[in-house]
């Protein structure tokens, strides 16, 4: 290989994982954004019924939940409690 071939190899591999980092970005925010426009969605929901848009759906509390399991906060079992809690009263 020359020393040509070698620099164009090492710069696509570059690129290569530069785009990957980028997708994966891309993903986390459009995984944040969906997120957003469902809570906006339920906000606007609860409005139109004449509920305070401060009170959480369970599904609001079982993400945020999640967020604490996830930043091992609380323990996946005392995750899983809660969630199921939160579901009942559903």
């Amino acid at each position: 290989m020359t020393q040509l071939d070698e620099e164009f190899s090492r710069r696509a591999e570059e690129l290569r994982k530069a785009a990957a980092e980028m997708t994966r970005e891309f993903r986390k925010l459009a995984a944040d954004f969906q997120g957003q426009m469902q809570f906006f969605a339920e906000d606007v929901r609860k409005r139109a019924r004449g509920a305070s848009p401060f009170d959480q759906s369970a599904i609001e509390k079982i993400r945020e939940l999640a967020k604490l399991r996830d930043e091992g906060i609380i323990t996946e079992e005392e995750f899983e409690v809660q969630k199921k809690r939160l579901l009942e009263e559903v």
